[in-house]
């Protein structure tokens, strides 16, 4: 179980002040006296308390949120949210895999909860500890679509959030020699596969919204893949 402390001993470079307009503050005196101008301010106000709580506000299986205390470049004293792919803290990582057999794009109809809608995407995990990237990737592709990969091609990584997300995300290609099932249990009702011009199409009007799927192909397709 990790603890605010024990990411500050362990993964130091998650608090690095250097060339930071947004410094953390980790001196516990002035934490102590900004969370308690901050609960009275909260309370007069008729606002939860935890809101001036500062360290690991969500222990979450898959990530954790973290309020740190900050002073900004003006000097402005603030608690600062941010989210840590708890993977990520163990030796795995996050990956996003664009799938392509027969010179087609292979996309997953999936349902997503945060949504509450329908979605075409392509296959992508939070990752597990101790998980490399590429044996990751091949375990979202075999998992979700019953595909078999004849090369798996690393295209860098990417920030999907940087307001809220700490994390980078592992991006692939991923060439097919074979396909299998939709795994229902992840949500996903179907596969599809669509030319390059088709895939585009869907992008340029709205029926594909995932910035995950949008940024794998464009990646591929800047880097001659497509």
């Amino acid at each position: 179980m990790w603890t605010y402390d024990m990411l500050k001993n362990k993964k130091p470079e998650l608090f690095s002040n250097n060339n930071a307009p947004y410094e953390i503050i980790e001196d516990s005196k002035q934490i102590s006296s900004w969370q308690q101008q901050r609960r009275a301010k909260l309370a007069s106000e008729g606002e939860p308390a935890e809101w001036a709580d500062i360290g690991i506000v969500l222990n979450d299986p898959y990530v954790l949120v973290l309020r740190d205390l900050v002073r900004t470049s003006s000097g402005k004293i603030t608690g600062y949210i941010r989210l840590i792919n708890r993977a990520d803290l163990d030796g795995g990582q996050g990956v996003i895999v664009l799938p392509v057999m027969d010179n087609r794009i292979i996309l997953v109809r999936i349902y997503r909860h945060a949504t509450r809608s329908w979605h075409l995407e392509i296959p992508r995990g939070f990752g597990n500890p101790g998980t490399p990237a590429n044996d990751q990737a091949k375990s979202e592709i075999s998992e979700e679509i019953g595909g078999k990969i004849s090369e798996l091609v690393p295209l860098g990584s990417v920030h999907s959030n940087t307001g809220i997300e700490g994390n980078k995300i592992t991006v692939f290609l991923a060439k097919l020699s074979s396909l299998g099932n939709p795994e229902l249990e992840e949500g996903i009702a179907k596969i599809n596969m669509f030319s390059l011009p088709e895939v585009e199409h869907k992008i340029a009007t709205s029926q594909i919204t995932d910035a995950f799927t949008i940024t794998a192909v464009y990646r591929a397709r800047l880097n001659n893949l497509l």
